[in-house]
Parts: C-alpha cells; structure tokens; sequence
C-alpha cells in the first residue's frame, strides 16, 4: 500500500504546476495522464518488484531523476536541508557558535565565533570533540553532529572535549543562544586613504549591516572603498538590491528578471539615496556567483566603480520556494533569469537548464555545452562591456597561484594542525602580535612536522605508487605460477628507493620555493587560533596582490577615471 507521503508528492507535483500557469492547464489531458503514467509505474514496482522497494524510496528517486535533467540549482529539500537553507538565508540559529569538521574520525573544532557561548567559556581551534551529551562522536557525520549542537535558545548541550597537551578530556556544559552569521564580517582602513569591507554572502541583515560598516568607514575620510565579493555564492535578490543602492543613484534600475510567465518577470530599482558617492572597485572571481554578480553588474553597467579581478561563476537563475506540505518538505524550483540594466543575462549556458542544452546539442549535432556568446552592451557611460554569463571585469588580476606542493598543504590543513599542536609552545615564548615574526626555527619545525612518516605517505608521487602496485602485481603473477616461487623483489625495492629519495629531494626543492608562503600561512594561522578572525584577514589582505592591486587604482585618480572612458575600440 502507497505511503502518505506519496499521495502528498503527486498532489504537490499538481499544485506546483498548476502554480507555473496557464502553459499546464493548455497542455490539457496530456499533463495528468502523464502522472497517471507516473502512478502505474510506482503501483507496479513497489507490487512485483524482486525485493521490496518503498514508496518513499521511488519518489525520491523519480525527484533525482527530474532535477538530473533540470538546471544546477533547482533541488528538492527534506525538513532538515530546509530547515539549513533557512539558518543561511536569514542568518540566525539556535546553536553553541563553533565552526566544526572532522579529523582522524574525530570531531573537531575548527574556530568559535567571537561572542557566541562556545567562544566565552574559552573553546580554541583543533579541540577534539569525543562526546555530545552521552553520544560518541567518533565517525559520527557533520549533519548529524551540527543537528545535535544546535537547537531551542536557552537548552544546554553537555561537550566531552580533548585539547591538545592534555591527558584527560574537559566536560562543557554550554547553553545556547541565538548564533547570528555575520555576512560583512570585516570592515577597516586599509591605509590612510583607502577603506575595505568583505560580504561574504547575502542574508537577511546584509544591506542593513554593511550601511552600518560604510557609514563607519566614511567617518574616517577615506578617498576610496574596496567592496569585496570574492568567494561570495550569492543569497537573497532583495538584499542584492539592498546593497547596490547604497552606491547606486535612487530610482536606478539594478535588475531585473524574465521567467515563462508574466509574474517572474520584474524590475527592481534603488528606492533611495546611496551611502557611498566616491571611488570604488568591486573584486570578485569565479567564486562570486548570483547576488554577488546582481551588484557587480549593476556597479558596472552604471560606472559606478571599476569591477577588478576574474570572471565570475555566472549563476543568475531566480530560485523559488515552494512549499510541499506541512512537514518541511519543499522544492527550490528555478522560474526565472536574471539581468543586468544593459540587458545582460548573467547565466552561462552551462548553468542553465540541461535538457534543452541536451536537445538544442542533439538537433545541431553537437556537444552538449554551449559555448558562452560574444555579444557586446554597453554601459550608461557607453562603455561596451561583454555579455553571454557572468560578469567580466573591467580589470583582470589573476588570484595568487599556488603550486602543487602548496595545495596539497592546504588541503590537508596541515598549517592548522601544525598551529593547533604548536600553539601552546609558541605563546609560551611570548606573546602572539600582528608584529609576530615566524621564526627559522619554526620554520624547521614545521619541516619536520610535515616530513614525519605519517603525513609524507600522502606525498608519494604518481610513479611511486604505480611502482608498488606493479611490485604487487608482479609477486602475485610469480606466485600464481608457482606457489614455492622466490617473491623477493630486488629491482623493485632499489627503484622504489631511489623514486622515495628523489621525492625527499623534490620536497625539499618545494620547500626552498614555498618558503614565504609556508611562513604567511602559519602566522595567519596562529593570529587567528590566538587573536581572533580579524586579525587574521587584516594580515591576509597585506598580502593580497588583487586587493594591492585596488588600492593604487583608487590612490591613483588619472589611472582610475581612464576605466570609463569609452572604448571605441569594440564592438
């Protein structure tokens, strides 16, 4: 017998179509005797199916199989995704204020929120978390661990925490409170005459909180603002307007939408007079996606400041939320695209949705993905800025580009854990400042670190571990062939011997070249595991070659008013 939730699938399914408009109802009996089709389909695999295959099991998979062949960004959300999409967007949850992952099967905390409780009763980066009230945690998932620590504010929830250097684990018994994400983490004077501020996404308080952070900044007189969008995934379209007329002159258009009906196609316009009036560069990068490209494009397409850096992610599809009953179960379906004010769509091809990709592919005889066009519009100032997906920067400034060895000690946050061990030996020996200078000795110690057997297995090259598997493969013929075969391996071992000294040798020739960034990333490290976030990016942003790159645009006037001048030469 079919569950519930079935029926309140297909009758959902009804409701959301009918809800498209009219092009359902037009396509008349067709639509329903396709469900009916759908029906028959559930009704005789869950009846005769060799093993037994619930309802529930066949409509998540008849979901899947839909979203496979609509756009990326249309999903179907259970109580508990729901219930995460709603925490990110309006930027508050019941919880402890800790950031978490998971380390050698453990649990562990990757930084507290500053003025959250876990921060206050003294909670510190690389801390092991082995119990959550009576439950063990090791292999426990990160969904199923962050279900536990949030809930209802003023609930208590009791933590059995190991720290590095101590024998024995710590009991905190920590209650919770309204844990607010902040989405403009960091604002500050980045010199006498240049002021920055970071949004790292778009939420509920996004246009309030970052008024807040300009109208500080402006109190210092600078001559210029970096606003900062990289890594920016985008959020809510009325915090994207929200933030764009703070720059943007009132009534300005800032975007607008065009979906199938008539009712996803709108205008939204600034309704009042901006914070900001001066210079300004917007950075972004592939990362930057949806809202983040909304009020890049929109600055751009005014000349209202230099965009700089690289191309965006071109996400600019209008998502919707449609309830599927009464159980937190919903569909973020796409109805719409977005575009700039000169008309540009800024959804790539790629991005959008599948099948017709598929099809329009098909009947060309093509592959499968687009390739973007190459229209050209044109700005208020006449300026021609390219169109086809995505936002492309009126300055390009390539992002730091890290070597192979230097990714692989990011990935496998190594700096992290060699700060988190270190830590307490480190600030034994003085007090941790920005002025704080990584030593030669810290330097050789992390070397160390990175080089005990442990960790440099996991840098074992491509030909080394192809040799040991056809060393493997090699004794297993031998043996195969004859049981009382000898199996020693000679050659094998002396190569396997020479490939493992060449890549000592190849490490520390890496060594040798990451050695300024080797030491940038444990200072960031230890500013922020003893001194806080902020410290950490105002550090990081000493070093960053796009944000230099910002700052003498913006101190230089001649080379910044030379962006908007019109270029005659294309289009």
């Amino acid at each position: 017998m079919k569950s519930r939730f079935y029926y309140i699938v297909v009758t959902a399914l009804i409701a959301t179509f009918a809800l498209i408009g009219t092009r359902v109802q037009a396509s008349g009996d067709k639509f329903y005797s396709d469900l009916i089709r759908l029906d028959k389909v559930v009704t005789k695999i869950q009846e005769n199916y060799v093993e037994e295959v619930t309802s529930d099991q066949l409509v998540d998979a008849a979901i899947g199989g839909m979203k496979g062949i609509l756009d990326p960004h249309t999903s179907y959300f259970n109580p508990r995704d729901y219930e995460d999409l709603k925490a990110t967007t309006e930027g508050e949850f019941g919880g402890l204020g800790i950031q978490i992952g998971e380390r050698d099967h453990y649990l562990i905390v990757i930084s507290p929120i500053a003025g959250t409780p876990a921060a206050r009763l003294g909670l510190q980066a690389g801390d092991k978390i082995l119990k959550i009230d009576t439950t063990n945690t090791v292999d426990m998932a990160i969904d199923d661990a962050v279900d536990k620590l949030r809930g209802k504010p003023g609930t208590q929830v009791k933590l059995s925490i190991l720290r590095e250097g101590a024998s024995q684990p710590t009991e905190y018994v920590i209650t919770r409170e309204i844990i607010k994400v902040e989405s403009v983490p960091y604002a500050s004077m980045l010199n006498d005459s240049v002021g920055y501020v970071k949004v790292t996404e778009f939420a509920k308080r996004t246009g309030e909180d970052l008024e807040q952070k300009l109208t500080d900044l402006k109190k210092k007189n600078p001559k210029g603002i970096i606003l900062d969008l990289r890594m920016n995934p985008g959020g809510l379209l009325n915090q994207a307007v929200a933030v764009s007329e703070l720059f943007l002159h009132k009534d300005a258009l800032v975007v607008f939408t065009k979906g199938r009906e008539k009712s996803q196609s709108e205008e939204y316009h600034s309704s009042r007079d901006p914070v900001w009036t001066g210079k300004l560069v917007v950075l972004v990068n592939d990362n930057s996606a949806s809202a983040a490209e909304i009020v890049s494009g929109a600055m751009q397409d005014w000349d209202r400041g230099i965009v700089m850096g690289e191309n965006t992610y071109g996400k600019g599809s209008v998502q919707t939320i449609l309830q599927l009953d009464g159980e937190g179960n919903a569909l973020k379906l796409t109805t719409a695209y977005y575009y700039t004010p000169s008309g540009r769509c800024i959804n790539k091809p790629e991005n959008g949705v599948k099948f017709k990709r598929d099809r329009d592919a098909l009947a060309a005889g093509k592959d499968s993905t687009r390739k973007s066009d190459t229209t050209w519009f044109t700005t208020k100032a006449g300026r021609k800025v390219l169109g086809g997906g995505g936002i492309t920067p009126d300055v390009v400034v390539a992002d730091r580009v890290y070597t192979r060895f230097a990714q692989e000690l990011l990935r496998r946050t190594m700096f992290f854990d060699f700060v988190t061990k270190k830590r307490a030996e480190i600030v034994a020996k003085g007090k941790v400042t920005p002025d704080f200078v990584v030593t030669p000795q810290m330097l050789d110690s992390f070397h160390r670190f990175v080089l005990t057997d442990t960790v440099f297995s996991h840098f074992k090259s491509e030909a080394l571990l192809a040799l040991d598997d056809a060393r493997d493969a090699w004794k297993k013929e031998r043996k195969d062939r004859d049981s009382t075969a000898d199996t020693s391996s000679v050659a094998f071992d002396r190569a396997a011997a020479g490939l493992e000294s060449m890549l000592h040798a190849e490490v520390e020739q890496e060594f040798a070249v990451n050695q300024d960034f080797i030491a940038q990333q444990i200072k960031a490290e230890l500013l922020e595991e003893t001194l806080g976030d902020d410290a950490r990016t105002a550090y990081e942003l000493q070093h960053d070659k796009q944000v230099a790159a910002a700052i003498r645009y913006l101190e230089d006037n001649r080379q910044y008013m030379k962006v908007f001048k019109k270029a005659k030469d294309k289009g």
